[in-house]
C-alpha cells in the first residue's frame, strides 16, 4: 500500500509543478501578445504551494529535512534516543497545532476570494493542514521502519552506515 501512496504522491507533485510551469508560460506569453491571461499568477500561486507542500512531505519522508547533529552523534546512544525522540515529538507536536488548526482556517477562508481568478482561497489555505497531516504519516512511518534514533536521519546515511 505504501509503494503507491509513496508513487501518487511523487507524481502529483511533478504534475503540480508541471502545471505551474505550464501556467506561468501560458500566462507571460499571452501577456506578451497582449492578451493578459486573467488569474494566472494566482493559479500559478495555488499550484505551486500545492507543489511545495508536497514536495516537503517527501523530502521528509527521505529524511532530506534540515537538522544540525553535531552533538547528538557525539552522544552515548541512550542520549541519541532522548534527544531524537524529544526533537520528534516537538516535530509531531508543530505538526498537530498545523493540523488543529489549519483546518479552521481553510474553512473560514472558503468564501473569500483569491485575485481575479474567482478560486476560493481556501484551496491555498487548506495546503497547510493537509501537508502537516501527509509530515505526521511520513514521520511516523519513519520511526516505525528505521526506529527514534535512525528516524531523522538521512537515507543515504543509513545505508552508508549498515553498509
Amino acid at each position: 500500500m505504501w509503494y503507491w501512496y509513496d508513487r501518487l504522491e511523487a507524481w502529483l507533485a511533478v504534475v503540480l509543478l508541471g502545471a505551474t510551469s505550464l501556467t506561468l508560460l501560458a500566462s507571460s506569453t499571452a501577456r506578451a501578445i497582449g492578451q493578459p491571461f486573467a488569474g494566472g499568477a494566482e493559479l500559478a500561486q495555488l499550484l505551486f504551494i500545492w507543489t511545495a507542500v508536497l514536495g516537503a512531505d517527501i523530502t521528509l519522508r527521505h529524511g532530506g529535512q534540515v537538522r544540525i547533529d553535531a552533538l547528538a552523534i557525539r552522544l552515548p546512544l541512550p542520549l541519541q534516543r532522548l534527544v531524537t525522540g524529544l526533537c520528534l515529538v516537538l516535530m509531531l507536536g508543530f505538526l498537530a497545532l498545523l493540523v488543529r488548526y489549519g483546518f479552521p482556517l481553510a474553512l473560514s477562508n472558503w468564501q473569500r476570494p483569491m485575485g481575479v481568478a474567482g478560486l476560493s482561497y481556501g484551496y491555498i489555505t487548506l495546503a497547510l493542514p493537509v501537508g502537516a497531516s501527509l509530515m505526521i504519516v511520513s514521520l511516523l512511518r519513519r520511526v516505525a521502519a528505521k526506529g527514534i534514533v535512525m528516524s531523522l536521519a538521512p537515507d543515504s546515511e543509513i545505508v552508508e552506515k549498515h553498509s
